[in-house]
């Protein structure tokens, strides 16, 4: 056998047994156990000893003895996260006062009690501190750390009255990955800063509205009931996933429910359904509104858009499909009744070269006809001109003889006076 191939079945051997030992260790320091409630919220006053208790089971079918110790904590990043600290002997610790350990039998429930002693001077604020419950007795390392091995616990909030909700607020609203989207679901997120002593807890709603006004969402702005912690910044993260989605009133609609992380890259026709299936279009414009504190209020708004670009695309490819498949059938048709025409054309040609001469003496008749007309209407005109130039004619003669007449009449008038006048000049004739 090659060495190379020795020296790779021991590495895997190895790797075997490391393998084993870790997952033996790890069952083996299991704790085993539950408590509830897994944080409390506890208002207190200076000077003042409050008592309290945890519920402590074993969920195994052996004995198990738990050691109690206790950290203080505080935020760590933006997820709203616990960091603990070192146990110091002092803070929120060193007030706790329990039994350090406890011995529950199989299948055991206990009510553990616990005792937290403020002191005199400590101001106003919120306190935090952990009760851990580990199944190995506390070993004390360097540097005063300690650790008890494999472990759970409770978180304690304490709150000593008098001081105010400062330096708190929304400092940023929008949408993770952008303004531009596909598909839901999308990821809506604002940060909230609480720069004083108390702990802050938001709450509100986050409404959501297409391009017309019609609100199509709304949103819990704090589902989680998340605290932000003093002298931190937390991120709040709210899930859109579909229209008509309202998980402040629970008034969830009945569509189905695309199950998919926000985000989640999908191929072209999965893309394709999940838009069918919740479809979304155009701009959104989403209002933040949180209250905290003693009536205080803030309100953030951002707009984003969803383009569902596979599926237009999909239905613009059908579009110009469809346009092509009709321009096509209407060229056929066309073509189809262009010969048509050309058919009957030719026929009707066929049919009237034949009859060529009739329609020439028809032509001749109808032009004798208009010429006979022409010439009847001629005579009767002639005739009309000879009756006017008889009737003028006669209108002459008679003009004449009036003229002659009256010339006789003139005359033998004349005549007489002439003879008058004769008299009248030789009277003795």
């Amino acid at each position: 056998m090659p060495k190379s191939v020795k020296k790779y079945n021991k590495l895997l051997l190895v790797l075997g047994v490391v393998l084993f030992s870790l997952v033996s260790f790890s069952l083996k320091n299991r704790a085993y156990a539950l408590t509830q409630p897994t944080k409390v919220e506890i208002d207190g006053e200076p000077g003042k000893v409050l008592t309290g208790t945890l519920e402590l089971y074993n969920e195994q079918e052996q004995e198990i003895t738990f050691y109690l110790s206790y950290q203080n904590f505080e935020a760590r990043g933006e997820g709203g996260s616990p960091s603990f600290l070192d146990y110091d002997g002092t803070g929120l610790a060193s007030w706790i006062k329990t039994a350090q350990s406890v011995t529950l039998k199989p299948k055991e429930r206990i009510e553990f009690p616990y005792e937290i002693q403020i002191p005199q001077d400590m101001e106003p604020g919120t306190y935090l501190a952990a009760i851990f419950f580990g199944n190995t007795p506390p070993q004390a390392m360097e540097g005063g750390q300690v650790t008890i091995g494999t472990k759970l616990g409770t978180l304690l909030f304490l709150n000593l009255p008098g001081a105010k909700v400062e330096g708190a607020g929304v400092t940023e609203f929008s949408t993770e990955g952008g303004n531009f989207f596909s598909y839901l679901p999308l990821n809506l997120f604002y940060r909230f800063s609480n720069n004083g002593a108390l702990k802050v807890m938001p709450f509100g709603s986050i409404d959501i509205k297409c391009l017309f006004g019609r609100t199509v969402g709304t949103l819990d702005a704090n589902i989680s009931k998340g605290n932000v912690l003093p002298n931190s910044v937390r991120k709040f993260v709210i899930t859109w996933d579909r229209l008509k989605q309202d998980n402040v009133n629970e008034k969830e609609d009945k569509t189905e429910e695309v199950k998919m992380e926000p985000g989640q890259k999908l191929s072209f026709f999965d893309a394709v359904k999940v838009q069918i299936k919740n479809f979304t279009f155009g701009k959104y414009t989403a209002t933040l509104n949180v209250n905290y504190g003693d009536n205080l209020s803030a309100t953030k708004e951002t707009s984003f858009w969803v383009i569902p670009w596979q599926l237009l695309s999909l239905v613009i490819a059908a579009l110009v499909l469809i346009i092509m498949i009709f321009r096509g059938m209407m060229k056929r048709h066309n073509k189809k009744l262009i010969e048509m025409v050309k058919k009957e054309a030719l026929t009707s040609q066929q049919v009237t070269i034949a009859p060529t001469e009739s329609i020439v003496k028809e032509e001749k008749k109808t032009r004798e006809k208009v010429k006979k007309e022409v010439k009847e209407e001629v005579e009767e005109i002639k005739e009309t001109a000879e009756d006017l130039k008889e009737n003028v004619e006669e209108i002459k003669e008679e003009v004449e003889e009036k003229i002659e007449e009256k010339t006789e009449e003139e005359k033998v008038d004349n005549d007489s006076e002439t003879e008058e006048k004769l008299t009248a000049l030789n009277p003795k004739e």
